[in-house]
């Protein structure tokens, strides 16, 4: 078969920050999945990708990373492979390393664009999150689709637009965070069991330590102590360190926010659909709903809304303000010990 020169998937949808997701993997998942065709919505993406029950805070320094799905397991790899089998494909993925180049890359994506299907990325365009290509141009050289960076300025050098949204770059392969490349039109596989997606669940929620990483019910008490380090947050701070701050602290309060959420609505899908177990997925629904609270209810009203702004910056700089916050972190890290001991319990109940 003679190779192409360019090919596109019309119809792929938008991938974006907003209302219906931040979390960017399981966004593509659901993108991806109602352009072939199959129902996966995102709280069905999130939860048994194992998405919704993560959190991580790395130790060593104010990481921005944080937030990245991928730290959901201590194995990189096990979120995308979840991930994929909540939409009911085999695990397909081509990472970045000494053995792999451009050409490489080039032929994967080709390949299931031809064959009528988009592939998730990492990195393309900005940080190493998950993106959807949808299409190429120049054999491979030029790669469309969407990412939830492609309208950030920071990010818009070589960055141009097709007329329906698909963002068009040329130098996804200099971008050192383009990473890996995962396809969707793989094998059909049967669907998670529930006892899997309880198990994903209670694997990302465990409290423990992944190199520098504080991961799980675990990652609560990083939070914490960093927010407590007057160090910090020094009276005389130039305002982009406090900015760096506030970014992290806001990826934890998105985190939850978004992820608590989806979990506890997939937990309640759950239990109407296996009564015997109702009990048990209710209240581990209600102690997830227990966190969103804590964080719309009397976390956002203190930093006076949830943008990221110079107000919000400077009321997580006072020291008073981050002292209740440890508070709320405490009480947030019981409510997800409490759910965790209740999928415990569900899945040590039906082995």
């Amino acid at each position: 078969m003679e190779k192409r020169d360019s090919a596109i998937l019309y119809g792929v949808p938008k991938v974006a920050y907003g209302q219906d997701g931040c979390t960017p993997f399981p966004m593509c998942v659901h993108s991806c999945a109602k352009y072939l065709g199959l129902c996966v919505d995102y709280t069905r993406a999130m939860a048994e990708s194992g998405a919704a029950f993560r959190l991580a805070w790395n130790t060593a320094c104010w990481d921005g990373g944080n937030v990245d799905a991928a730290l959901t397991f201590d194995d990189f790899t096990k979120v995308f492979r979840s991930g994929m089998r909540a939409m009911e494909r085999e695990f397909k993925l081509m990472g970045r390393t000494p053995q792999t180049n451009k050409e490489d890359f080039m032929d994967f994506i080709c390949r299931e664009i031809d064959a009528g299907n988009p592939v998730i990325a990492l990195g393309i365009i900005g940080p190493p999150e998950a993106c959807v290509i949808t299409g190429y141009q120049d054999g491979g050289n030029v790669l469309m689709g969407w990412n939830v960076f492609q309208e950030y300025p920071e990010y818009q050098a070589g960055v141009r637009f097709e007329k329906n949204g698909y963002f068009i770059t040329g130098d996804w392969w200099e971008n050192p965070c383009t990473t890996a490349l995962i396809a969707t039109g793989t094998e059909s596989l049967s669907p998670l069991t529930p006892a899997e997606a309880l198990q994903n669940a209670a694997e990302a929620l465990e409290g423990r330590m992944c190199g520098t990483y504080a991961k799980g019910i675990l990652a609560y008490d990083a939070w914490k102590d960093a927010l407590l380090c007057d160090r910090d947050f020094p009276a005389d701070a130039i305002f982009p360190l406090l900015v760096e701050r506030m970014m992290c602290h806001g990826d934890a309060m998105d985190c939850l926010s978004d992820g608590r959420g989806q979990a506890a609505e997939y937990l309640r899908r759950l239990a109407r659909q296996y009564p015997a177990m109702a009990p048990g997925l209710n209240a581990a629904a209600g102690e997830l709903e227990g966190i969103t609270e804590i964080i719309w209810k009397e976390m956002i009203p203190v930093l006076g809304g949830w943008e990221r702004g110079e107000a919000q910056t400077r009321q997580l700089a006072r020291a008073e303000n981050r002292r209740l916050f440890a508070g709320l972190i405490e009480r947030m890290k019981v409510h997800d010990q409490r759910a965790y001991g209740y999928i415990s319990e569900i899945l040590e109940d039906n082995k």
